[in-house]
């Protein structure tokens, strides 16, 4: 054993003055003509939000970009794929909603647990469309859906006011009815496009 460790020493010995002599990796010339400067090398792209990072698009905020006045049908549910994210002037829910909008067709899909009940409290045009999401409804602890759709039209002149609900566990196992999202929607003569909120 100790022939084998004299050896390795040996070897080591040797190696170590063939590893100083080499000189240092040199970085590549400057052109002819120009000024040598520091040298810096990116090994990954910058973080989001850094100073050469893409900025994102922003979203088209209703208010200020109105739907055109035409009055067309319902989008079909496909096409509802190509629809646009858009933001709404006061948005409530997080990201357990998101609004999309189909030419005057605005739909929010909102998910929470236990969903009990949609009503409509008031509604100058009517034509709300809904959609439950029951895929989920077997991990909901009351097996009911975990989201819905809601979708309307944004027209000049309307006013309504949505409300979800779910339900909610009591004392001794009793259940009762809370409200989740409040969706309000207005476009009143004199505004510069609609003002939807979700409370």
């Amino acid at each position: 054993m100790k022939k084998l460790l004299w050896i390795g020493t040996v070897l080591l010995g040797a190696l170590a003055p063939a590893q100083a002599a080499e000189p240092p990796s040199a970085a590549p010339a400057a052109p002819d003509g120009a000024a040598e400067g520091p040298r810096v090398e990116v090994a990954a792209a910058l973080p989001d939000g850094g100073e050469g990072a893409a900025a994102a698009p922003k979203e088209r905020l209703l208010e200020e970009a109105p739907p055109a006045p035409e009055r067309t049908p319902r989008p079909q549910a496909a096409e509802w794929d190509a629809a646009e994210t858009v933001r709404l002037a006061r948005d409530r829910g997080g990201a357990a909603c998101k609004a999309r909008m189909r030419r005057e067709w605005l739909r929010i899909d909102c998910t929470t647990p236990s969903l009990a009940v949609v009503r409509t409290l008031g509604a100058s045009a009517g034509e709300e469309w809904l959609w439950l999401d029951q895929k989920n409804s077997e991990h909901d602890p009351l097996g009911l859906a975990t989201g819905v759709s809601v979708v309307f039209p944004v027209r000049h002149g309307d006013r309504r006011v949505i409300e979800i609900l779910s339900a909610t566990g009591g004392y001794r196992s009793e259940f009762g009815v809370a409200t989740a999202f409040v969706i309000s929607e207005q476009w009143l003569d004199g505004d510069a496009g609609p003002i939807v909120g979700l409370l």
